[in-house]
């Protein structure tokens, strides 16, 4: 129920199958057609690529391929450097006060049905590592100030039910704190940090999508030892923000895994939409893509799977999934896994019966074309704001190419008939949060090494906007309106790749590949 944690086996008890390298799993694999073998350059080599080679005889035993539980064990995966953070974040707050950061607290389903999947408070996440619910961080600003978790104590009757929990010891090696206690022992942890009355202790606010930020309240311990204390809830917010908008090298690659493990059970869910023909249910292109995600070791979405079928794919957050897909159909798919939190936000759309109509691939390709030119813009020093205008006129010009709208680019978009068609932004920071955290929000001003941002435009018809658009006057003189009635049965298509910006300029961490051609491909070879 969320509360065991597993310490790794000692070394004597360990598999002693040896460790593989990315490369040498990769020299393991039998070369595959060519045109797959173009398709998967950048999609990370599968245990079911290992083929099992035919015998020479009748007695030769069978050749053996690496077992997947080896394989993920072996694999080198990243790990944050948790005390870095912290180390950072408070040495950038004033000496001689007191912070604290509570983590994220279980969920029942309906009260007595168990707990629903837990999530980690970022911020927390960030300073401490700890995926756990019930635990808290108390912290000393300054040289050789003391981290303090407190963890939650888990009732001995439930130690039948939920495993016996980590000792105080291994809690505090495991988590990397200097001193642990329990949540009945507030008032060893606040003596801990020497704490005093009147003395100010800073709170992170957390803000919900939707909602305004809220500060996080202080404990409420029995003796009331925090009513002494003055809550102040900027200071740690934007040292927080600053900090986790710049990512280090460690957390590029955990969301380099992230976008690799993604991209490829985005490609398995093309493939299932191929060998049914395109008739299929939207929710089973959302269970192959997270089935997949779990089965190459990420076991959580960053967030809800958008999989929405032909007319479904104008709702921007679709997210019921239980429509049935006909083959000339488009399947929008906006889906990522997590790994250690921090997750990929990947967006495909591909035709289900596995072939693209040529007004479908018009949409598309004047969408991938946008993003082509947009991500490489995205370097630094670069206002990420005007990144987004260039792509609302490049898109303008598309349309106007395609004989969906009339007139000039610029004007078109400076009118506001571009946002007709994409209603939302060009992107937004990524990280421990779909949406992250910075300093100018989840959008930031000026690209700066370290940032990793999504580039995601897209071209929908949307009833709901189009509808008041060709009432307008002003809006209708620039509309098409027969054509864009012709073309509205596309539904809509989205584009998205994650993007972090280097000193050199950018890298593209999403490797799911994007053109019809490669898409086309894939799911072609599936059916055979």
């Amino acid at each position: 129920r969320g509360r065991v944690t597993f310490l790794p086996p000692p070394a004597s008890s360990r598999s002693q199958t040896p460790a593989m390298s990315a490369s040498a799993i990769a020299r393991a694999t039998a070369c595959p057609p060519a045109s797959a073998r173009r398709a998967s350059t950048r999609v990370m080599c599968r245990a079911r690529h290992l083929p099992t080679p035919p015998r020479a005889a009748s007695s030769a035993a069978p050749a053996l391929v690496t077992p997947s539980g080896a394989r993920l064990a072996s694999r080198a995966d990243p790990t944050p450097d948790h005390r870095a953070f912290r180390e950072a974040v408070l040495s950038s707050l004033p000496e001689g006060k007191l912070a604290y950061v509570p983590g994220g607290t279980a969920q029942t389903r309906n009260g007595v049905e168990g707990n629903a999947r837990f999530r980690q408070e970022p911020n927390f996440l960030y300073l401490t590592g700890v995926t756990e619910p019930g635990y808290h961080a108390l912290f000393g600003t300054g040289s050789d100030a003391p981290y303090v978790l407190i963890a939650p104590r888990q009732p001995k009757e439930l130690d039948v039910w939920c495993g016996a929990p980590m000792s105080r010891d291994e809690l505090r090696a495991f988590h990397g704190a200097d001193i642990v206690y329990y949540d009945d022992e507030w008032d060893k942890a606040l003596h801990a940090v020497d704490a005093l009355e009147g003395q100010t202790v800073f709170v992170p606010t957390h803000q919900r999508e939707g909602e305004e930020a809220k500060a996080a309240p202080l404990p409420n311990d029995k003796d009331g030892m925090f009513l002494g204390l003055r809550a102040e809830h900027t200071a740690l917010t934007m040292a927080l923000a600053k900090h986790r908008a710049i990512k280090t090298s460690a957390e590029i690659d955990c969301l380099r895994l992230a976008n690799v493990v993604s991209g490829d059970a985005h490609v398995a869910a093309w493939r299932h939409c191929a060998v049914n023909g395109g008739d299929v249910f939207e929710f089973e292109v959302e269970s192959v893509f997270a089935a997949e995600t779990m089965r190459l070791g990420l076991r959580h979405l960053g967030y809800p799977t958008i999989a929405g079928a032909g007319r479904n794919a104008a709702t921007l957050h679709y997210e019921r999934n239980d429509a049935r897909a006909a083959a000339e159909d488009l399947i929008l798919v906006d889906a990522g896994a997590e790994y250690r939190g921090y997750t990929a936000d990947i967006t495909r759309t591909f035709p289900s019966g596995g072939s693209f109509c040529s007004m479908r691939r018009d949409i598309y390709d004047a969408v991938l074309d946008v993003q082509n030119a947009s991500i490489k813009e995205m370097i630094p020093n670069t206002h990420y704001r005007l990144v987004q205008e260039l792509a609302k006129t490049r898109t303008a010009q598309r349309l106007i190419d395609l004989g969906l709208v009339r007139g000039r680019a610029e004007d078109a978009a400076f009118a506001g008939v571009a946002s007709l068609f994409m209603p939302h932004a060009l992107g937004h920071l990524l990280g421990l949060q779909v949406h992250d955290v910075g300093p100018d929000g989840p959008v930031p001003e000026t690209l700066v090494p370290g940032h990793v941002v999504t580039c995601e435009p897209g071209i929908y018809f949307v009833d709901g906007l189009l509808g008041p658009a060709f009432e307008d006057p002003k809006m209708a003189e620039f509309l098409n309106r027969d054509a864009i009635e012709k073309f509205s049965r596309v539904g809509g298509v989205r584009i998205e790749d994650n993007v972090a910006v280097t000193p050199e300029g950018f890298e593209n961490l999403t490797t799911c590949p994007k053109t019809v051609r490669e898409i086309e491909e894939i799911m072609a070879e599936a059916k055979h």
